[in-house]
């Protein structure tokens, strides 16, 4: 079925609008979240997800002075599992973006080349999938432009993207999107930015400019990067600058890591050699202030190690944005019980993904050495 098909327009969406006189972007995707969750007239998998959701077990657990929530959520397995970018033979795999459910439904975007859908995978409940009409490959390097444009337009959420090798679990292009400030990471940076204390985590200055400055996130479980700017053409500039960066460093240091793709292999699912650093993003836009905030975790692997142990020690994580920014998904029981005692795990499971201290130091010795950065 052809994704145009899964359109609803204002008319199919006004008996779902809270008011009937403001319709924008963002009251657009109210109206359909609350459209497809709808026991009646909505999506019977999203429905059924979402009554699962409402049990879902979750918990905070300190690690090293960094609060991380440990859930478990059944809604997400899938993505969780999702071995798109890890088999050898799933070339010909169908695509779930492609090939919607008849009940599934969304609203067209950004001159009608995307189409925003409720996601089915809930970590906040509102969650969405911000999919390409076509099926181009996950590669953010020709659509850093529409995730700036969408964040200027749905202004209540934030943008994610995950790379091939670093979370996504579908090779067919798409962000994702969940409402403002509900994941704990989020919350985090917010406070060390106004001048507040998270564990021992500290901003360490890379750059700043007229528009625009870079920050490293140090001591905060995981490798992270904040750039910052008001303007669109400089946010975008420095972001690229980075990735030029990043891909050095890849292309350098992740060889011969147990359990890892060397970079630069062959992605089988999108039939292409892999080019672009390993990363998750999160870009944010603030109408009230005029600024852009961009979230970078560069990453080794999605996998870490305790996922390729067998029986009793296995431990299945995949980690992508969301558990990037401090929300750690399981969805067996067994797995969530050793996250939540364990938070040397944790530690072990970030560590594993994100980074090393290594490459982290070379990368920010390139940004601060640069001065076209």
């Amino acid at each position: 079925m052809n994704l145009y098909e899964h359109h609803l327009d204002d008319s199919e969406l006004q008996p779902f609008f809270i008011d009937k006189n403001v319709v924008d972007d963002n009251s657009r995707v109210a109206a359909l979240v609350r459209q497809q969750s709808d026991p009646v007239d909505g999506w019977p998998r999203l429905v059924h997800n979402l009554d699962t959701y409402s049990r879902i077990l979750k918990e905070v657990v300190n690690v090293q002075g960094i609060d991380i929530v440990v859930t478990l959520n059944e809604t997400r397995t899938p993505s969780v599992i999702a071995r798109t970018f890890e088999s050898k033979d799933l070339g010909h795999q169908s695509c779930f973006l492609c090939n919607l459910d008849a009940e599934q439904k969304g609203i067209l975007i950004l001159e009608n080349r995307f189409m925003i859908l409720v996601n089915p995978g809930i970590t906040i409940p509102g969650d969405l999938t911000i999919a390409s009409l076509n099926h181009e490959p996950q590669i953010i390097a020709n659509s850093f432009n529409d995730m700036i444009s969408l964040s200027k337009t749905l202004t209540d959420y934030s943008l994610f993207f995950n790379g091939a090798m670093a979370g996504a679990s579908s090779s067919h292009f798409h962000f994702q999107a969940g409402l403002k400030n509900t994941l704990i990471a989020e919350q985090q940076i917010d406070l060390l930015l106004d001048g507040f204390p998270v564990g021992e985590a500290e901003l360490v200055p890379l750059y700043e400019g007229e528009t625009g400055r870079n920050f490293f996130l140090n001591k905060f479980l995981r490798a992270v990067y904040l750039i910052e700017s008001t303007d669109d053409q400089e946010i975008s500039r420095l972001f690229q600058q980075f990735v030029i960066y990043l891909r050095k460093v890849n292309q350098k240091l992740i060889r011969n890591v147990p359990n890892v793709p060397d970079f630069g292999g062959p992605i089988r699912s999108m039939n292409i050699n892999e080019t672009e650093p390993r990363m998750n993003l999160m870009l944010n836009y603030f109408p009230e202030t005029l600024k852009y905030q961009l979230l970078i975790f560069p990453k080794i692997f999605n996998r870490p190690l305790a996922y390729f142990k067998t029986g009793l020690e296995q431990v299945i994580v995949g980690m992508a944005i969301k558990e990037s920014l401090g929300n750690l998904i399981s969805c067996r029981t067994s797995d969530y019980q050793k996250l939540l005692h364990s938070p040397q795990l944790i530690t072990e499971i970030y560590n594993d993904t994100s980074i090393s201290t290594a490459m982290a130091d070379e990368l920010n010795q390139s940004l601060r050495t640069d001065s076209s950065f």
